[in-house]
């Protein structure tokens, strides 16, 4: 740059830009991926509770119930988890000091 110039860190409305590293980016990056993990198991979950074809088999179904509320409680602990990271990280960003030029 030349010394002359100054280098325009101003959005569009003339607001100062927040200071966001590769880091805060990666981290946040990491919690949606812990989140995202869960699809599978969901899927199984979903596929449990809409499946209504078969004649009911009581035995099968307590069996199923049990594995899948066992599921459900772990995803219920570690998304209730990811979610307060990813709000927490999140308003670190928000509050983040603003880069002025």
């Amino acid at each position: 740059m030349e010394t002359g110039e100054k280098k325009k860190l101003l959005t569009k409305n003339n607001q100062p830009i927040k200071a966001i590293t590769q880091q805060d980016i990666y981290a946040a990056k990491e919690t949606l991926e812990k989140l995202q993990s869960w699809t599978s198991a969901l899927e199984i979950l979903d596929k449990f509770f809409k499946h209504k074809e078969e004649p009911l088999n009581k035995k099968k179904v307590v069996k199923e119930y049990h594995a899948s509320s066992q599921i459900f409680d772990v995803f219920f602990a570690d998304f209730l988890t990811h979610t307060n990271i990813l709000e927490n990280q999140l308003e670190e960003l928000r509050a983040r000091e603003r880069i002025r030029s």
